[in-house]
């Protein structure tokens, strides 16, 4: 609809501006029309003078010949002709001055006939030509007046359409509400199913944290299950230890029993002094069996204890058995919930979803609709907007005429002004050589500054260089410091756990030493028990024999305790050496971390002070002395060719396609990279700062 109007209007003001020029010519017609008649009535009138005048020579040329004949025939009438002679005269006198007048007359008219003839040839040739023009406006006319009726058929078929959109609109209308109503619906369906999913989503995060409660008891009862299978088979080993020593036991009875039977045989078969040895030896014997005895009860006694623990851990094991099958089939129920929950919140989403993208299809309908109204509103605007524009364009072509005049006053002025613009191009020109004059100056001027910053140049690289070393230095330095940092704090962390282990193994230890003292105490004990038993039955034998086993009993019991003390003193020895060593090796440890701990802050504070002195170089020096000469060479180089990277690094134009435009554009992208630059500086110098401070930190804890 857009072009049709458009067409529309700019026909018709073809046909406005084609009907002014039929008119005109219309008016020229006329007028020229009106000269030709005029001229041909003047051509009538001269026509009817010049035959009056012709017909009154001719009667003047009757008169004449009249008169001679007259004139001829004096002698006939002499007497009474005299007067009329006379008045002949006086008539041929006033003939003859209106004869010359007459001729006079025929000169003035020919000349006017001329005049009139060329007059009527001019007006013919103009006839031909306003007949010409006449014709072709005649033929202008009809193809203006053959396109209105197609700008006609146009405009019905645009009023037509125009019918068709506003049914489309109305019917479009019916289809928004409806569409908005059933948004409305789907909105509500939706919140529905929002809220459902919100529903299942709380439940599903209940179901989630359940089972992650579950999960961390069964782990729990996992490792309380570890526990009691390793401690089980600690008992499992001790009894087999015990056992052994149960086999070892009876082995050692037996032996003695052998030993015993063999004694009471060569008993029988010996002399008297050997049955009195034997007695001792059956005596010592018996005492030996008695003790032995004892450690079997206790042994026993021991197995049975450990029995009843292990059925007690093997119950406690089943149950835990139990538990965890329980706790098995709770987490594959919950599992299965689980599978189930996440299925229907899955359709719920692909139905939410769908939803949504029914919503989408719904909301672009819509859009499309709305655009529709646009357009109709944009053309119904449209249609104002060329009437309207026809109403200014007769307005302006008043307005025109009345410019046309402006224009020729406007062309005075305009002389007026280029002479003023030609004194003051001559000024210009004049102004124009002297700043060129300048221009030299300050470009040798600048040639020397250019050589001046070069040379700054290259002593801020020089620095730059020593400056990067340095720092190179200094970062070495710091990494080999923290790596040495980082064995201290490993060597230190590996003693400080040597040393718990120490600690717990001489504990341990000290424990068995006194578990052994109290068996031994025992031992003894039991042993001058049973040494007072034989004592008070063997009194009636000799006293000797019970000073002699006395005697003997004792000096067993010390042979025992010396045995068991040495290996107790050597112990203590060794660990009380080792931790001595150990100490020793952590006050070493510590001094040098100290020492460390000194060096890295004295590093720390000169790089911040380096750092600081950088950085107020950096901001005293400009960008440019900061570039290295390879970037000045190539910045000459690029001087040197034609181009716009030519012109931006020297003070000449190399590039004739070089806008105001481009080289704006160029600053943009240039100030942009600027810009990427300083913030990724301001990042670094903010990771530094965060580094040094993280450095302070675990000096501190190192300290602490």
């Amino acid at each position: 609809m857009n072009p049709t109007a458009n067409e529309t209007r700019t026909l018709d003001v073809e046909m406005g501006t084609k009907s002014d020029d039929i008119s005109d010519s219309k008016e020229s017609d006329d007028e020229n029309l009106e000269i030709c008649v005029l001229f041909k009535d003047d051509e009538q009138s001269n026509d009817t003078k010049f035959a009056e005048n012709q017909s009154e020579y001719s009667n003047e040329d009757h008169h004449k010949s009249s008169l001679h004949s007259h004139l001829d025939e004096p002698s006939k009438e002499n007497a009474c002709e005299e007067k009329d002679f006379e008045k002949l005269r006086n008539f041929a006198y006033t003939f003859f001055t209106k004869s010359e007048e007459l001729e006079e007359k025929c000169k003035d008219l020919e000349g006017t006939v001329k005049e009139l003839r060329k007059n009527l040839q001019k007006t013919k040739i103009q006839k031909e030509e306003a007949v010409k023009d006449k014709e072709n406006m005649v033929i202008k006319y009809a193809v203006g007046e053959k396109k209105l009726l197609a700008e006609m058929q146009l405009k019905e078929k645009g009023e037509k359409k125009c019918k068709d959109l506003t049914r489309e609109k109305e019917i479009l209308q019916h289809k928004v509400q409806t569409m908005v109503a059933e948004k409305s619906r789907i909105c509500q369906m939706f919140d529905n199913k929002v809220h459902e999913i919100k529903s299942l989503q709380q439940d599903y995060d209940r179901l989630k944290s359940d089972m992650s409660s579950k999960e961390n008891e069964l782990k729990w009862c996992q490792n309380n299950l570890k526990n009691e299978i390793e401690l089980h088979k600690e008992s499992q080993k001790t009894i087999e230890t015990l056992n052994k020593k149960i086999f070892e036991a009876n082995e050692q009875i037996e032996q003695s029993k052998r030993d015993a039977q063999e004694a009471i045989r060569s008993f029988k078969y010996s002399e008297e002094n050997n049955a009195f040895l034997l007695d001792q030896r059956c005596k010592e014997q018996q005492a030996s069996l008695i003790l032995i005895k004892h450690e079997r009860d206790d042994r026993e006694n021991q197995v049975k204890n450990l029995q009843s623990t292990l059925e007690r851990l093997q119950s406690k094991q089943r149950d835990l058995l139990q538990e965890n099958n329980d706790l098995y089939q709770k987490v594959q129920t919950l599992e299965r919930e689980r599978l189930e929950s996440r299925q229907k919140l899955s359709e719920l989403r692909g139905c939410a979803d769908q939803q949504l993208q029914d919503a989408a299809d719904l909301q672009m309908k819509t859009a499309q609709l709305e655009q529709h109204k646009l357009q109709l509103i944009n053309e119904q605007e449209q249609l104002k907007a060329c009437s309207e524009q026809m109403n200014i364009l007769k307005a302006r072509n008043s307005d025109l005429e009345s410019d046309v005049e402006s224009c020729r006053k406007r062309e005075a002025e305009l002389l007026l002004f280029t002479q003023q613009l030609t004194d003051k191009n001559v000024k210009l020109q004049s102004e124009f050589t002297s700043l060129e004059t300048k221009v030299h100056q300050l470009t040798s001027e600048q040639t020397l500054i250019k050589r001046s910053t070069k040379e700054h140049e290259t002593k801020t690289a020089m620095l730059l260089g020593q400056l990067s070393e340095q720092k190179q230095k200094h970062l070495e330095e710091v990494e080999s410091l923290k790596k040495s940092l980082n064995e201290h704090i490993q060597q230190n962390a590996q003693l400080k756990q040597d040393l718990f282990d120490q600690r717990g193994e001489n504990s341990i230890i000290k424990r068995k030493y006194e578990l052994s003292l109290k068996e031994v105490q025992k031992e003894l004990q039991h042993c001058r028990k049973n040494l007072d038993g034989f004592k008070n039955t063997d009194r009636s034998s000799s006293s000797s024999s019970s000073s002699l086993s006395g005697d003997k009993a004792n000096a067993y019991s010390e042979d025992n305790v010396k045995v068991i003390q040495p290996d107790a003193e050597i112990d203590r020895q060794t660990l009380i050496e080792h931790i001595v060593k150990l100490q020793r090796i952590s006050a070493r440890k510590s001094e040098k971390i100290d020492f460390l701990e000194e060096h890295i802050n004295t590093l720390i504070a000169e790089l911040q002070k380096k750092s600081k002195l950088l950085q107020i170089y950096m901001l005293r020096e400009q960008t440019g002395t900061l570039t290295s000469d390879k970037m000045d060479n190539s910045k000459a180089d690029l001087a040197k060719l034609n181009g716009v990277m030519a012109s931006m690094y020297s003070s000449r134009v190399a590039d004739e396609h070089l806008t105001l435009e481009l080289s704006l554009d160029i600053n943009r992208k240039l100030q942009a990279v600027l810009e990427d630059a300083l913030l990724k500086n301001i990042t670094l110098k903010k990771n530094v700062d965060t580094l040094g401070q993280e450095i302070d930190r675990l000096n501190k804890l190192l300290k602490c």
